[in-house]
């Protein structure tokens, strides 16, 4: 920046900062509490809890990256594997087109599940609180009964995970989180912290 620009911005600054103090000394107290509001929910001064701008720009992200997948959502609609079998069968003696056959597989079903978990963080937190286990053995989040395949988000370790919920017997608890890259999470539903969005 020439020294001349920046002298004439500290100038203006400096001026502009002068009239700000002029009218604001004119406005009245309701008017000046009115602004304390608004600042402390644009940039989290004084009481209150502050907004978090790294969530904030997570949440764009995530919405940016949300409606540009929506151009692979529509291309796996129209090519799904199934379909990609029935125009271009694999030979199974070619080991090129056993290799891109199955590429193509792990990509479908990988951009899948990230359209899938994007649909799901980009809705609204609609419930949270404490799982709890009725009568009837099903468990519930405020009225909510907690299904079998449902996306839920779950605080386990300290730490928020995502995972669907998966029948089990042979598990600890009779039920388990399968987590993104297909982790398995053995959690005792009753009394866990757990996230609905929708």
């Amino acid at each position: 920046m020439e020294f001349e620009l920046w002298l004439f911005a500290v100038k203006q600054l400096a001026q502009s900062y002068e009239v700000c103090q002029l009218i604001y000394s004119q406005l009245t107290q309701a008017e000046k509490d009115e602004l304390r509001k608004e600042y402390e929910r644009s940039v989290g001064g004084g009481s209150g809890k502050p907004e978090n701008k790294v969530l904030k720009e997570y949440g764009d992200l995530i919405n940016n990256f949300h409606n540009a997948m929506s151009i692979a959502e529509r291309f796996v609609e129209k090519n799904t594997i199934r379909r990609m079998n029935e125009n271009y069968p694999v030979h199974g003696d070619d080991p090129d087109e056993e290799f891109i056959g199955r590429v193509f597989l792990t990509m479908e079903t990988y951009t899948i599940r990230v359209i899938e978990y994007l649909n799901h963080i980009a809705k609204k937190v609609s419930a949270e609180g404490s799982l709890k286990q009725e009568s009837d053995g099903n468990y519930y989040l405020n009225n909510i009964q907690i299904k079998d395949g449902m996306l839920i988000e779950f605080f386990h370790l300290s730490r928020w995970e995502i995972g669907r919920l998966c029948n089990g017997p042979g598990t600890p608890y009779g039920r388990f989180f399968l987590g993104f890259n297909n982790e398995v999470f053995d959690v005792d539903l009753n009394g866990l912290k757990v996230r609905l969005r929708g």
